[in-house]
């Protein structure tokens, strides 16, 4: 939670509303400076001591640490993120729990959402929700494992057949901790990483189509947030950068992918095409001398030596050109 002082309460209601009682919130303030904090603490008593209220006393400025801690804080069986301006339909933890304890599952996911596109301007209503899916392929009408075989489970992923949120899945704790799967600590795409590991990690991945979540689409969340051209290329090569050296050091320990270079390549395709839409806008506003030049710049300031790397970046632009 973070500065959402206009959303928290609806949020956490729609816990409160759960006709599944048997859970533990956890919430990791990330040092608000609103009134966040306090309209927590004043559902509190209401959760009947199921509501903990962590106060972090630093700042992490990102989502991965807050949501490490609760993990970290977590007791029960299984684990759901919510982000603080977002909600749960009443639903949501009945079928997880029920569907978890049947399939026995390392994670659950679902396909699509509902969406409330919030201007500011007017207040939540359940009559302007529309369902939303941020996957291609065909949607599961009974509950499906995925397939135990990695090959085609990572060319799904690469085909964009798996959203990489947090949000909308259910994970068995003993699972993330077994496995060590954290966030890692950056500013953004910190749930590609830990989505992707979950998937080619998880025994039994299980594809279920109730809609769980409400995702609250709103103007000035941090993914939406613009500055100028040169501040926004510097933004993203820093998260393409990071981003890639933590796929390349999960991936370097999975013998796995020794004798499968191709699939290697293939996540690391995913992740760089993903954040290449994340510019698009930026890059349709630039002629491609100025992209080249700002990327050029920003890899020669960092001292960042590494020839395919940069032709990638270099071809992928001009394709992004071209496509126009």
């Amino acid at each position: 939670m973070y500065n959402t002082e206009k959303y928290i309460r609806q949020c956490l209601i729609s816990v409160l509303s759960q006709k599944f009682q048997d859970y533990e919130v956890i919430v990791v303030d990330d040092c608000s400076k609103d009134g966040s904090a306090a309209e927590v603490e004043k559902l509190i008593p209401h959760f009947e001591n199921r509501l903990k209220l962590i106060r972090r006393d630093k700042q992490s400025g990102c989502a991965g640490i807050p949501r490490n801690e609760g993990i970290k804080a977590a007791e029960g069986k299984y684990i759901v993120f919510l982000d603080s301006d977002d909600m749960l339909l009443p639903t949501t933890l009945m079928n997880y729990f029920e569907i978890a304890e049947a399939t026995k599952a390392d994670v659950l996911h679902t396909e699509k959402v509902l969406v409330f596109n919030d201007d500011g301007k007017r207040k939540f209503s359940r009559d302007e929700l529309v369902p939303a899916a941020n996957e291609n392929g065909d949607f599961v009408e009974d509950i499906t494992f995925e397939t135990d075989d990695l090959t085609e489970r990572i060319k799904r992923y690469h085909s964009k057949y798996f959203f990489w949120a947090p949000w909308g899945k259910l994970f068995r704790r003993e699972f993330l901790l077994k496995n060590n799967i954290t966030f890692p600590s950056m500013k953004m795409s910190e749930d590609m990483i830990f989505c992707f590991k979950c998937l080619f990690l998880a025994k039994k991945y299980v594809r279920i189509p109730q809609i769980t979540y409400i995702y609250r689409e709103r103007q000035g969340s941090f993914m939406r947030s613009h500055s100028n051209a040169e501040a926004e290329i510097n933004k993203w090569m820093s998260v393409i950068i990071e981003g890639m050296n933590l796929l390349d050091e999960f991936m370097s320990k999975q013998k796995f992918f020794d004798k499968h270079l191709d699939l290697r390549y293939l996540v690391t395709d995913f992740f760089m095409k993903q954040h290449f839409e994340f510019l698009k806008n930026l890059l349709d506003s630039l002629k491609s001398h100025e992209i080249e030049y700002l990327v050029y710049r920003y890899l020669n300031k960092n001292e960042i030596k590494c020839p395919a790397l940069t032709a990638y970046l270099f071809t992928e632009m001009r394709s992004q050109k071209l496509s126009e």
